[in-house]
């Protein structure tokens, strides 16, 4: 049966070109694990998995054998009939657990024309069971992931307990030749092209870092250059680690409350408190840098089709000492709109335009951390489910492309957590904690006094 080749969409590409960078598409592996505290019927459980792979066609998505230019085209397969296994880890310890699910995790996908996700049915210990996943981000964003893991467990239920049989899902392919036709529409891409080079002409942008100036001085060093304003991206060590912190319901809603009473998004605070932190470690520097993740999930189709639909673009801000703190959130949030607007542009096309005005190299970056805000949260939002003890938790894939890179999200509890992950070769735990720890202070200072400056905050801090 012949299938319909489609080249891959602007976000696709995005993630393609990293595992072409690196040599591996570990990179862009998304793990995680989903658990409930009960007893699950397993067969029923395979039951939806495999029905899933029907009722969702971005997990049907398989390759082609790369080009001669490391490129690939994409295509839906027709069936996927696998089964689905089961792993009894419920007598294992959490070393002996962590070391399983690196394993899995850390392998890559590479055979063309080959299925790109991988589900397992797990036990875990004090009775938990669920599910493991592992999927190529070509396939899908965490938002993606959510969706289909709720979406499993409204077939569950409905088996299991006879709730209504869950809305079918939108097709991906849909989704897709509406990205493709935008990407090739030439007035959208010139638009688009013409808001990029608007952002350039500001200047060029400075390198700014959790742990200070010294990472800028060492790349000026190397290149005897003093008016460097990237550093060097380590590449040739990816080890990874991660750190997880959570900030308790409370707390939590207060900073919900300020963003909702003054119309900022979650994402705009982070952002503002992120780079007040960096701001503080870099001498005061005003000209602060952050690559942040955009979602272009705004529809229907778009929020529940699947795929990867995420591009990271660099939040430049220059903010002087004597701006109020939720003044600064609204010159983020006026910039992220504009962002917005234009994020279905090619990355690529973006580091080209870097490299010809700022003769920036390749391998070079000017943001020294990477967020992702994930404001879909995985919840059980069946009425049968409820009182029932869940864990949901992502997983590293072993590598890591970026310095440091920060997912904020909401656990069930209404809470919210901080999953930092960073490369070792830079970076240790103590730093990161350290991030975490006056992240916190800057943003409830901010929320609590919204008279106090940006320059006042840093003092105090």
């Amino acid at each position: 049966m012949a299938v319909k080749l489609y080249p891959l969409a602007a976000a696709q590409a995005t993630q393609h070109d990293l595992a072409k960078e690196f040599g591996t598409s570990q990179v862009i592996n998304i793990c995680t694990c989903s658990t409930l505290q009960t007893e699950i019927n397993f067969d029923l459980l395979k039951k939806c998995i495999q029905e899933e792979f029907k009722r969702y066609e971005c997990l049907r998505i398989r390759f082609t054998k790369p080009d001669k230019n490391g490129d690939v085209m994409q295509y839906i397969a027709p069936r996927d009939t696998r089964d689905i296994e089961l792993v009894d880890l419920s007598d294992k310890d959490e070393n002996e657990i962590q070391k399983i699910l690196d394993e899995w995790s850390f392998k890559p996908f590479s055979e063309p024309d080959a299925p790109m996700a991988e589900i397992k049915m797990i036990k875990m210990p004090d009775g938990y069971q669920g599910l493991y996943l592992k999927i190529d981000h070509r396939l899908a964003d965490s938002s993606a992931v959510i969706v289909m893991i709720n979406d499993i467990m409204e077939l569950y239920c409905h088996y299991h307990f006879g709730s209504p049989y869950p809305k079918p899902l939108p097709s991906y392919v849909e989704a897709l030749e509406k990205d493709l036709e935008r990407q090739n529409s030439e007035k959208k891409v010139a638009r688009d092209g013409e808001f990029w080079d608007s952002v350039l002409a500001q200047g060029e942008p400075l390198y700014s870092d959790v742990t200070g100036t010294w990472k800028l001085e060492e790349t000026r060093k190397k290149y005897n250059d003093p008016n460097i304003r990237w550093v060097d991206r380590e590449i040739k060590d990816t080890r990874v680690n991660f750190a997880v912190f959570n900030l308790e319901p409370e707390p939590s809603m207060r900073l919900l409350d300020y963003c909702m009473n003054n119309n900022v998004s979650m994402t705009n605070l982070l952002l503002m408190g992120l780079r007040t932190y960096m701001s503080k470690m870099n001498d005061g520097q005003t000209d602060i840098s952050i690559r942040n993740f955009v979602s272009r999930r705004s529809t229907k189709l778009e929020r529940f089709s699947g795929g990867s639909r995420t591009q990271w673009f660099p939040c430049r801000t220059v903010i002087e000492p004597d701006t109020e703190f939720l003044d600064g959130i609204y010159i983020i949030q006026d910039f992220q709109n504009q962002v917005y607007r234009h994020s279905n542009y090619d990355q690529a096309a973006l580091a080209r335009k870097f490299a010809e005005k700022f003769g920036q190299p390749p391998h070079t970056t000017y943001e020294g951390m990477l967020l992702t805000y994930q404001p879909l949260p995985v919840r059980l939002q069946n009425p049968n489910l409820r009182g029932i003890p869940f864990k949901s938790r992502w997983l590293s894939n072993g590598t890591g492309v970026q310095k440091l890179y920060l997912t904020v999200m909401h656990r069930p509890d209404a809470g919210l957590e901080f999953f930092f992950k960073y490369q070792e070769a830079e970076l240790s735990r103590d730093d990161v904690e350290k991030v975490y720890y006056y992240l916190m202070r800057i943003i409830f200072m901010g929320v609590e006094h919204p008279d106090l400056t940006v320059g006042e905050i840093i003092r105090m801090v």
